[in-house]
C-alpha cells in the first residue's frame, strides 16, 4: 500500500513536471519570423494580366497567391504548370484578409465593397486597367515591378515585350 502511494506520487510529481514543461512552452516566444524586405512586398493578384506579369518578375515566395483564373486553362495568361508553382486566391474579402499580403493586385473593375474591406483591414490595393498598346502593356509591367521591389526585372520584361518581333 505504503509503494501504491510512493509510485502514485512520482507519477503525479513527473506528470506535474511534464504540465509545467508544456505551459512553459506555450509561453515561450515564438521562433521569429524572417522579415519581408519591404523592397519586395508579399503581394496576391487578382487578375489574370496581372498573374502574368507577376510569375515573369516575382519568385514564388514573394507571391503568395495569383488568381484562380490562373488555375483554369480557359482563362489562365500563363501555363497551367507555370501557376502550379504558386497559391492561388478565390479573390474573397475574408480570404484575402487571412493571408494578409503587403499588396493586393487587382483589376479596376474590383468590386468597391471588396475594395473598401481590403483597406479597411490595412491592406494596400492597386488596381490596373486593360492595356490598348504595346507601350501601355510595357508601361502596366514597369508599374508592376516597381511596386513588388521588381524594377529591374520589370525593365526587361518590358524590353522584350517592346523589341520588334523576330
Amino acid at each position: 500500500m505504503a509503494r501504491d502511494r510512493i509510485t502514485t506520487g512520482r507519477r503525479g510529481r513527473c506528470g506535474g513536471a511534464l504540465l509545467l514543461a508544456l505551459v512553459l512552452a506555450a509561453c515561450a516566444p515564438a521562433a521569429p519570423v524572417p522579415a519581408t524586405d519591404s523592397a519586395q512586398p508579399t503581394i496576391v493578384s487578382l487578375n489574370p494580366c496581372l498573374d502574368a506579369i507577376l510569375v515573369e518578375i516575382a519568385p514564388p515566395a514573394q507571391v503568395l497567391a495569383l488568381s484562380h483564373y490562373s488555375r483554369d486553362l480557359a482563362s489562365s495568361s500563363i501555363p497551367l504548370e507555370t501557376a502550379a508553382r504558386y497559391g492561388v486566391t478565390g479573390g474573397t474579402a475574408e480570404e484575402l484578409i487571412a493571408a494578409r499580403p503587403d499588396l493586393v493586385l487587382a483589376s479596376i473593375f474590383l468590386p468597391q465593397p471588396t475594395r473598401n474591406a481590403l483597406e479597411r483591414a490595412g491592406l494596400r490595393v492597386e488596381t490596373f486597367g486593360s492595356p490598348t498598346s504595346i507601350a501601355e502593356s510595357a508601361e502596366q509591367v514597369r508599374q508592376v515591378a516597381r511596386l513588388a521591389g521588381r524594377g529591374d526585372a520589370g525593365e526587361a520584361l518590358a524590353a522584350r515585350i517592346a523589341a520588334p518581333p523576330l
